[in-house]
């Protein structure tokens, strides 16, 4: 879905555009993946998995601009794509089509900034325009600030899938399931 562009000003001063990501964004975003896939170890995959050519990437932003029930929405700093975050179909049929998932996800360097809430606050609100009625998300065991950030919103645990995550050294991570409710 295309949104309008919003401007927000980051805690130390700077300027932030959350605007949806386009094909020419490409390239970017890949980079990007691999930046924030190495950075943390509670997204899904490892910084070499990032395999994305820029054609299939160019293809899949082009597709959440068309989709009306979807955003693939990112925020810029200073020209730079610094975070991401997207609210995705559960499914195709009636019974699933008042839920979405959403992710998120942002470089380390700009932490603690606020464009983490910001996203979040603007991808709910798109959220509910598009028609849903309630959002999830998983949040891996250990990923205190994510967790923290989603209670802050509403969010509410629901559910757990243990050992969800294994990671190259053997150990494993719980994951948890959240919901928040949009409508009354």
């Amino acid at each position: 879905m295309i949104f309008e562009k919003k401007k927000i000003n980051l805690k130390d001063g700077r300027a932030c555009i959350l605007r949806p990501a386009e094909a020419k964004d490409a390239e970017a975003m890949v980079e990007w993946l691999r930046t924030v896939s190495s950075e943390t170890p509670f997204l899904l995959r490892n910084e070499d998995e990032v395999t994305y050519t820029v054609e299939a990437e160019a293809l899949l932003l082009e597709n959440k601009r068309n989709n009306s029930r979807e955003i693939m929405m990112v925020a810029e700093v200073d020209g730079m794509i610094v975070g991401n975050c997207g609210i995705s179909l559960r499914g195709n049929l009636r019974r699933v089509s008042h839920r979405c998932d959403f992710a998120i996800a942002l470089k380390e360097a700009c932490w603690k900034l606020g464009i983490g809430s910001a996203m979040m606050d603007y991808a709910l609100f798109l959220a509910k325009e598009m028609g849903y009625e309630q959002v999830e998300l998983d949040v891996v065991d250990g990923n205190h600030r994510a967790k923290r950030l989603y209670e802050r919103f509403g969010f509410m645990e629901n559910g757990k899938n243990p050992r969800a995550l294994k990671y190259d050294d053997g150990s494993y991570r719980d994951e948890y399931r959240m919901v928040k409710f949009l409508a009354d």
